[in-house]
C-alpha cells in the first residue's frame, strides 16, 4: 500500500549534471551536482545545492564542492555527495507534513568503461539509501523513457539493472 504513495526519482548522473524527472509530478531537473558550504563557529555547514549552490560562487565565505567529479570514478567523496543528494532529495519531495521516502532510480552516465566494480555498484547504492531513498536500484543503459518508469520495466536489450 505504502509503496503506491512513495514518489519515483529518476536520477541521471555526470560529474557535471544531476538531472532527471520526478513521477508522478513529471517535473524534471538538470542542475550541478554542487554543495556550497560556509563554516560558522568552526564549523562547515551546507548553505545551499545546484544552481543555488553556483550563484554563490566567488563569495569568500563559500566553498563550492563537488563530490562526483574524480578522473577514475564518478563518486569521488561520499560524504560531500550525500550531503548533496540528500539536499536535492529533500527539495525535489512536494512540500507536505507527510513525505515517504521516495524509491531512486539512479543512472550514472559517465566512468563506465569496462562496467561499474561491485565497490562501485555498492558506494552508489548506499549513497541514495543513506541519502533518503527508500528504495535503490541502479540502472546502466540507455535512457528508460516515463512509461518504462511508471511501469518499473527495465528492458533486457537496453541495459542492466544491477544490485550490490
Amino acid at each position: 500500500m505504502l509503496e503506491n504513495l512513495r514518489p519515483l526519482l529518476y536520477l541521471k548522473l555526470t560529474s557535471r549534471h544531476l538531472s532527471g524527472v520526478h513521477l508522478p509530478s513529471g517535473n524534471t531537473f538538470d542542475e550541478p551536482p554542487l554543495l556550497a558550504t560556509q563554516t560558522r563557529n568552526g564549523k562547515r555547514e551546507a548553505v545551499a545545492v545546484g544552481h543555488e549552490a553556483m550563484n554563490l560562487q566567488g563569495r569568500p565565505d563559500i566553498e563550492l564542492l563537488n563530490g562526483f567529479e574524480h578522473p577514475r570514478s564518478l563518486l569521488a567523496n561520499f560524504s560531500i555527495a550525500e550531503k548533496t543528494l540528500q539536499l536535492f532529495l529533500r527539495r525535489l519531495g512536494p512540500r507536505s507534513l507527510f513525505k515517504a521516502a521516495p524509491t531512486v532510480i539512479l543512472h550514472p552516465l559517465e566512468h563506465l568503461e569496462g562496467g561499474l566494480t561491485q565497490v562501485e555498484t555498492r558506494g552508489l547504492y548506499e549513497l541514495c539509501r543513506s541519502a533518503g531513498a527508500h528504495q535503490v536500484q541502479l540502472w546502466v543503459g540507455r535512457e528508460l523513457s516515463h512509461e518504462e518508469l511508471r511501469n518499473r520495466q527495465f528492458p533486457a536489450d537496453g541495459g542492466s539493472l544491477l544490485t550490490p
